[in-house]
C-alpha cells in the first residue's frame, strides 16, 4: 500500500503505511516561505529603485533589475507581473520602511509642538539614507513622464503626511499654542525642509560635503512657526512707497 499524499499538510493528519502511522506526513513541495517571500520582494524592489534612479524608469529592464537584485528574471514576474506592478510594489516598499507613516500616540502632558517635533524630526534625520529618500528623488526626476508614479505617491505617501501633520497643527490651534486661521498653509510649508533637501542633495550637487542637513530646516521651521502667527492671507498687502 503506498503512502497517501496530501495537497496540504496539517497538524492532525498522520499518513499511513500498510495500516501504521509513518512518523513524519509526506506533502507535496511546498512554495517559498513568507519570510523568503518578503526578503525576495525586498530584493527585487530595491534593486528596482536603484535601477530605476539610475536608468530612468523608461530605460530599465526587466533583467537588469533581476541582475541587480540576484535574482531569475522569471522570479520577478512571479510576484511582480508588469513593470507597472514593480512601480507600485516600489513605492509600497519604500514606505513601509519609512516611519514618516506611523502616527505616534500623544504622550501625557505633551504638547502638540513636542509632539510635532518628535513626529517628524527623527524621520527626517534618517530619510536620506532610506529607501523613502530615494523613493523622492525618483519622483522628482520621473513623475512628469510616468503620471501612475505621481498619483502612486500622491494618494500612498504625501496626502497622508499632510493629514497626519494638519492633525497635529489643529490640535494645536484648539488649545492655543499655535496662532494660525489656516492651519492647512502651515501643514504644507512644513514640507518645505523635505522637498527642498531632496532637491538640493539629490539634484543639485553631488558633493556629500555640500549636502544639506533636513532636520535641523525641519526644526528652526517649526520654532519659527510657533514663535509668532504668519501674516493671514486675507489681509491686503502694503505696497512699497
Amino acid at each position: 500500500m503506498s503512502v497517501p499524499r496530501t495537497a496540504v499538510c496539517s497538524p492532525d493528519a498522520v499518513p499511513e503505511k500498510d495500516g501504521a502511522p509513518v512518523a513524519e506526513a509526506v506533502c507535496r513541495r511546498r512554495g517559498p516561505s513568507l519570510d523568503k517571500t518578503a526578503q525576495t520582494q525586498r530584493q527585487i524592489t530595491e534593486a528596482a529603485l536603484a535601477i530605476f534612479l539610475e536608468q530612468g524608469i523608461t530605460r530599465a529592464t526587466m533583467a537588469q533589475i533581476a541582475a541587480r537584485a540576484g535574482v531569475a528574471k522569471g522570479t520577478i514576474y512571479t510576484y511582480y507581473p508588469s513593470k507597472e506592478a514593480l512601480l507600485r510594489g516600489v513605492v509600497l516598499q519604500a514606505l513601509a520602511q519609512s516611519a514618516a507613516y506611523q502616527p505616534l500616540c500623544r504622550r501625557p502632558g505633551e504638547t502638540a509642538q513636542a509632539l510635532l517635533r518628535r513626529s517628524l524630526l527623527p524621520t527626517m534625520e534618517a530619510i536620506e539614507r532610506s529607501d523613502r529618500g530615494s523613493l523622492a528623488r525618483l519622483i522628482l526626476t520621473e513623475a512628469k513622464q510616468h503620471p501612475e508614479l505621481a498619483r502612486l505617491y500622491k494618494e500612498l505617501a504625501f496626502d497622508p503626511w499632510q493629514q497626519h501633520v494638519l492633525g497635529i497643527l489643529q490640535l494645536a490651534c484648539e488649545e492655543g499654542e499655535l496662532q494660525s486661521q489656516a492651519p492647512e498653509d502651515y501643514a504644507r510649508l512644513l514640507a518645505s525642509p523635505f522637498w527642498m533637501g531632496m532637491v538640493h542633495n539629490g539634484l543639485l550637487t553631488d558633493d556629500p560635503q555640500q549636502h544639506v542637513a533636513i532636520a535641523p530646516l525641519m526644526e528652526q521651521l517649526i520654532a519659527l512657526l510657533f514663535a509668532s502667527p504668519l501674516p493671514s492671507s486675507s489681509q491686503p498687502v502694503r505696497s512699497l512707497p
